[in-house]
């Protein structure tokens, strides 16, 4: 359920880059009339083509682009659906309990909204840092891919190494900023509950005799022990070596943390360091009552989420 006056926000870096290497990553911003990223998501979006639909007949769109804010690329994406229940209020006076439903017109569909917030300026990492609001069935995956399909039509000039005019287009990807480690977060009264391998070379499946092939192997483990000694880490560190040398792809912690939110954090079989880090969503409060869903950009969200993106 969505709280009146606070959000929940996760930030990323997003990268921006030419189809092909002679050509010129486009401004994020740019004066009226000139091309950029979000002259290109206007375009699409007077297309009517920042549209997505989820598996579950839900669709995510894109209602406001605003640039005005200096400094800042503000985008709302709507999520609406057609077949959720109508909200009930519930009202309890002694040992009484009584309900009070809500009923949706002709033509409704109950709908949420969340910001991304967007700094204009290139971070050290080499993107635009940004922070997205975060709703259920409006995830990053969703919001990506509405980008690449309004980046993915948009066309503009370069010169190729003979000095050839040629025509390219964007291409974007979103990395999270990792911001706490996993040992912080178990000392803050967060658990991890279960580990969960993932392969897709599955050495002993059943034959099935060529009516079906194996795609992938999945097993779940439930964690027992302290997650929070030293000997349950050192344990996890050898139990991951020996799954990367058993062919096993992916490795995947499911945490609670102590706001009563959950995260997946897969560990990546780069990482140098001994500690896991990983994404996870920073709260915002503001002053007043906010609803679910806004067909106007929120200026208190704005602000909140700028602070996350400029904090180091």
């Amino acid at each position: 359920m969505i709280e009146s006056r606070s959000r929940f926000f996760r930030r990323y870096d997003l990268r921006f880059a030419a189809r092909v290497k002679a050509g010129y990553a486009l401004p994020i911003v740019a004066p009226k009339g000139e091309i950029s990223i979000a002259d290109a998501l206007r375009v699409a979006a007077r297309k009517k083509l920042c549209v997505e639909k989820q598996a579950n007949n839900d669709t995510v769109d894109l209602v406001r682009i605003d640039d005005t804010t200096d400094g800042l690329l503000v985008l709302l994406f709507h999520r609406t659906s057609p077949t959720a229940a109508d909200p009930a209020y519930r009202k309890q006076k002694g040992d009484d309990i009584t309900l009070r439903m809500t009923r949706k017109g002709a033509g409704e569909d109950q709908a949420v909204s969340a910001h991304l917030v967007i700094s204009t300026k290139i971070s050290p990492m080499g993107g635009y840092p940004c922070a997205l609001e975060e709703i259920n069935g409006l995830s990053l995956s969703t919001v990506s891919s509405i980008i690449k399909k309004a980046l993915d039509g948009y066309n503009y000039p370069y010169r190729d190494k003979k000095g050839i005019e040629k025509e390219t287009y964007s291409t974007f990807k979103a990395l999270g900023i990792k911001g706490e480690s996993l040992t912080d977060a178990l000392h803050n009264n967060s658990s991890i509950n279960y580990l969960t391998l993932t392969r897709t070379k599955v050495p002993d499946a059943p034959d099935s005799d060529g009516i079906a092939e194996p795609q992938s192997e999945r097993i779940r483990y439930k964690i027992v022990g302290d997650p929070k000694s030293p000997e349950w880490m050192k344990k996890l560190r050898l139990f991951e070596t020996k799954i990367r040398s058993d062919d096993w792809d992916d490795i995947f912690l499911d945490i609670s943390l102590e706001d009563e939110r959950h995260r997946t954090v897969k560990l990546d079989r780069e990482r140098e360091a001994a500690e896991v880090m990983f994404v996870r969503s920073e709260q915002v409060s503001v002053e007043r009552d906010l609803d679910p869903c806004t067909v106007d950009i929120v200026p208190e969200l704005v602000s909140a989420a700028k602070k996350l993106i400029v904090r180091k």
